[in-house]
């Protein structure tokens, strides 16, 4: 299933130039092949990468589905995703997401990286771009897993068992490699001998890019409130400024409703496998408060099922418990799972609620609930269900009533339905204690995962590897 998205560009040939022999490192000769062209252009290279981001890290079945069922957007209710959401996590399971990281988008990226730099290739935007992703990359990565290799990593022969750098050494180092995207992608068009073609994500603007880049500095940024306090809000608001002011700078990563080849994720899980349903915590919520995403993000149940002393007919919704294994519940909807439902990359939605968590952590109550009726106002209008004026009132008026703490908890609440099966959801949930979640009672006693392990390639390969680290303990943001 991970091919399938690269199909649409004609480049299945390229995995002899980015995947290793084995999951570990990178092959010394990965750019040997005599039925492959060794020099790939830049045109080609870059979808790739961003298809690869988007497939294997953003959404991917061995990142993100895990992560919704931790943190109660979906629940597994057979075999490894059942096993998965009673926190049943182990090394072998990290091998896919490693290697696609590793011998996949960060690879390809240097390999961006460094034929932009060329005298003859010579390409701001490119390198731009590839620095920006990868930047992405290795946040999504360090988030779930802490320390990792990045300064010494991606050597190939010259060093096979890198480093690894501190979470706090490679945040840095997200935020310079945005630092210098942006400043790429703000040279002029001149500068460049090739265009930017071949973006999926924003269809090669590269001022598109540049906001961007500011969107994830305040997402890092935000991530570091444990850390650093009442700094990171004023920080993320700072680069706020800087980035997408509407919803037409959102960065999605889009797919195609013509070929099972090039389609979403989930939806591709749900036909593969199909072993996790919406959570009751979530459909539960939904149907409480009469929001209209509930048929974006959940599938009426087609079967008449009595649960739990109640009947349900068929087209109505039924989320399932976490621990019970009730196949007749919800599936993802057509809002999360169609075959061209867009990967997000970083959304206007998502702004808007650091903004309005900022503002509130600041002491800007007003400007907090503004920033708040605006996320869901932009999120109502990303399933398409903005026309329910009902439920807005309703919401405002609520919103209005609330100051200080109450504030801040009802902007986790309705971040975290917002984000629906998306990862950052599950930082925010680290970061702030809500929503508050009941564990799996499969699981008793310690509670929702705090991490991933390290995957069993580098623990085998790497004497580096950090020991004895489980998924209850926590990544140094996460203090």
């Amino acid at each position: 299933m991970k091919q399938n998205i690269l199909t649409k560009f004609g480049l299945l040939l390229l995995i002899a130039l980015s995947f290793t022999a084995c999951n570990k490192w990178i092959d010394p000769d990965i750019n040997i092949n005599p039925d492959a062209p060794t020099d790939v252009p830049m045109d080609l290279l870059l979808p790739s990468i961003e298809a690869r981001f988007a497939f294997n890290c953003v959404q991917s079945n061995d990142n993100e589905r895990t992560l919704s069922l931790w943190i109660q957007h979906m629940t597994g209710i057979a075999r490894q995703s059942q096993a998965e959401g009673a926190y049943s996590y182990r090394a072998g399971d990290v091998n896919n997401y490693w290697g696609d990281l590793y011998a996949g988008v960060l690879m390809d990226a240097k390999q961006l990286i460094t034929k932009a730099q060329q005298p003859e290739f010579k390409s701001p935007y490119y390198e731009g771009v590839a620095k920006i992703i990868t930047a992405a990359a290795m946040g999504n990565a360090t988030d779930v897993m802490g320390d990792l290799p990045f300064s010494e990593a991606l050597q190939g022969a010259d060093n096979l068992t890198p480093k690894f750098d501190s979470q706090q050494e490679i945040y840095a180092q997200i935020q310079s490699l945005l630092d210098e995207g942006i400043e790429l992608c703000s040279k002029p068009a001149s500068d460049n001998i090739f265009a930017l073609s071949g973006d999926i994500i924003f269809g090669g603007d590269a001022g598109k890019w540049i906001e961007a880049a500011y969107a994830l500095k305040a997402r890092y940024a935000l991530h570091l409130s444990k850390v650093n306090g009442a700094a990171a809000y004023t920080e993320a608001l700072g680069y706020l400024d800087e980035a997408f002011q509407d919803a037409s700078g959102s960065a999605y990563y889009y797919y195609s409703s013509s070929s099972n080849n090039n389609a979403n994720p989930l939806f591709l899980f749900m036909q593969d496998r199909g072993d996790i349903r919406v959570s009751d915590v979530m459909i539960n919520r939904l149907i409480a408060t009469n929001d209209p995403r509930l048929p974006a993000y959940a599938n009426p149940i087609t079967d008449t099922i009595e649960f739990g002393g109640v009947v349900y007919p068929p087209g109505s919704y039924l989320g399932a418990p976490a621990g019970t294994p009730l196949d007749g519940a919800s599936t993802p909807g057509p809002g999360i799972a169609s075959p061209d439902t867009k990967t997000p990359i970083i959304t206007y939605t998502e702004l808007k609620f650091i903004e309005a968590e900022c503002k509130v952590k600041t002491g800007d109550d007003e400007g907090a609930r503004a920033a708040l009726k605006e996320a869901l106002v932009a999120s109502l209008e990303e399933y398409g269900v903005n026309n329910d004026t009902s439920f807005v009132n309703n919401f405002n008026a609520e919103v209005d009533a609330l100051s200080g703490d109450a504030l801040f908890q009802r902007i986790m609440e309705e971040k975290w339905v917002a984000l629906m099966y998306n990862f950052e959801a599950y930082n925010d949930w680290r970061r702030t204690g809500f929503p508050v979640l009941t564990p799996n009672p499969a699981n008793p006693g310690k509670g929702i995962p705090r991490r991933f392990p390290y995957a069993t390639d580098p623990i085998t390969y790497n004497p580096n590897t950090p020991a004895g680290v489980t998924i209850w303990d926590r990544v140094w943001w996460d203090k």
